[in-house]
C-alpha cells in the first residue's frame, strides 16, 4: 500500500470507528469493496441507525477529501490506484 491508501485507510478507521486490518486493506481495491466491508463492521459491532446510502455517501466524501478527486469519479466499480490515482 502506498502513503494515500495508508492515509485513506486510517482517516476511514477514524471516521467510522471500526479497525482494518493491514492483510484486509491491502485486498481492498475498488470503493465498493471499501463500502461492503466498512458496512459490514459497522453491522457487525451493532452500531444503531447503520444505513447503507449513508454511510456510501459519507465513505464517497472522505474519499475525494483524501484522495482529492471528483465525486463523479469515486463509483463502486472505482479502483484506488488504477482510476483514483491512489499512490
Amino acid at each position: 500500500m502506498g502513503l494515500d491508501t495508508v492515509e485513506l485507510v486510517l482517516a476511514v478507521e477514524r471516521v467510522f470507528g471500526i479497525n482494518i486490518s493491514d492483510e484486509t486493506a491491502g485486498k481492498i481495491v475498488t470503493v465498493g469493496e471499501l463500502h461492503a466491508y466498512v458496512f459490514a463492521e459497522l453491522s457487525r459491532l451493532g452500531r444503531p441507525n447503520v444505513n447503507r446510502d449513508a454511510t456510501y455517501d459519507l465513505l464517497r466524501n472522505l474519499i475525494c477529501f483524501q484522495l482529492g478527486v471528483e465525486p463523479e469519479k469515486v463509483v463502486p466499480g472505482a479502483r484506488f490506484v488504477q482510476d483514483l490515482g491512489a499512490a
